[in-house]
């Protein structure tokens, strides 16, 4: 009986994934859109197809905050060297022609690009899945307004407390909390998909703000609290005292609520595990604002560039190459073999990403 028990508890909470999946990323989506991708994602579990499921890309490394724990810190930051609207359409499409179903419009805060709109409409015309990762500062009723009426599928909103004056010293931005909840009470009023995306330190579990936050959530209605393990990259990327240890992860692992809080990805809601890295599954990869290929946005190695190679070609690349050797359900920023292997090449370069070259070369 208790092991009849168990397989209907997996069975349920397998239920709670997929019903979450559709409210975030089909609920607002026309049926022509909903069946194509419901086809596509069949082949990527069923046929062995090699493209991701989801493609990140960053369309800016401007941003209005300064976050203590912000991944992207390392990175130069040049308008002048961002993606044109034309360029991203062309990896939207080239991502659209490999079977990808998801695009997820990242930064930086992609809400500064002006273009933000005619992308989503673009990547909707194809009959994909666009969502959006964001502050919440200039998310607007109005700009909420263009992007649903554009295809936007579901928007993520990070709060690093929940607190208002704890956010805001994190982010060095006054008012931004109050900015982060308008906007995510807007989504919610409007029935757009929406995500509180937060992240787990060995501070706030002990504090009880992470538990509070997803209590936050419920409150405020959203879909779901997505949790982002503690990454040694960017502001963090030589603080490897940070990682959570495994008193932290037993911790963590309670808060998890299959349907409604996961670490990191939809699935990732296994007790004492660390996340299972979607890059290293082959579910997702990025593409810088400068138009890189790396294995996630926090790995600062890159593949190639889109200005001068196909997608398919660089996506190769990265999949044959021995990065895709190491263990899946670690961070590689976080993995000790990586981080001896390839860290003081990235501590010590004058630009990131730095190329990748094989290991035995």
């Amino acid at each position: 009986m208790r092991v009849k028990n168990k397989k209907q508890m997996m069975i349920l909470n397998n239920l709670k994934v997929a019903s979450l999946a559709y409210r975030l990323y089909f609920k607002t989506a026309p049926w022509p859109v909903k069946i194509s991708c419901a086809i596509r994602f069949i082949r990527h579990r069923f046929a062995g197809i090699t493209a991701p499921i989801s493609v990140m890309i960053g369309l800016t490394y401007r941003c209005q905050c300064d976050c203590v724990h912000c991944g992207m810190n390392l990175y130069r930051v040049d308008p002048e060297e961002e993606l044109s609207t034309d360029e991203v359409k062309s990896v939207i499409h080239q991502a659209r022609e490999l079977g990808s179903v998801e695009i997820t419009f990242f930064g930086g805060e992609p809400l500064l690009r002006e273009d933000l709109e005619e992308l989503v409409a673009f990547a909707s015309s194809l009959k994909m899945l666009p969502s959006l990762d964001t502050n919440g500062l200039l998310l607007t009723p109005e700009r909420i307004r263009k992007l649903m009426d554009a295809g936007l599928a579901a928007v993520k909103v990070s709060l690093d407390s929940p607190e208002a004056e704890e956010h805001d010293r994190l982010r060095k931005t006054p008012g931004c909390f109050e900015k982060a909840l308008t906007a995510i009470r807007e989504c919610v009023n409007r029935n757009l998909p929406c995500v509180i995306s937060t992240y787990a330190s060995r501070e706030n579990l002990k504090s009880g703000d992470l538990k509070e936050m997803i209590e936050l959530g419920r409150k405020l209605g959203v879909d779901a609290v997505r949790i982002i393990d503690t990454t040694l990259s960017g502001c963090f990327i030589s603080s490897s005292g940070l990682a959570l240890k495994t008193d932290d992860r037993i911790q963590l692992s309670n808060l998890l609520e299959p349907g409604f809080v996961f670490l990191e990805n939809l699935a990732s809601s296994r007790p004492l595990t660390h996340p299972v890295c979607s890059a290293m599954a082959r579910r997702y990869f990025y593409v810088s604002p400068r138009g890189n290929v790396q294995p996630c946005c926090f790995v600062p190695l890159s593949f190639g560039n889109i200005r001068n190679d196909p997608l398919k070609e660089l996506l190769d690349r990265l999949w044959e190459s021995t990065v895709m050797s190491y263990d899946c359900d670690q961070c590689l920023m976080n993995n000790p073999e990586f981080r001896e292997k390839y860290l003081r090449r990235i501590e010590t370069a004058e630009n990131l990403p730095i190329m990748f070259k094989e290991e035995n070369s």
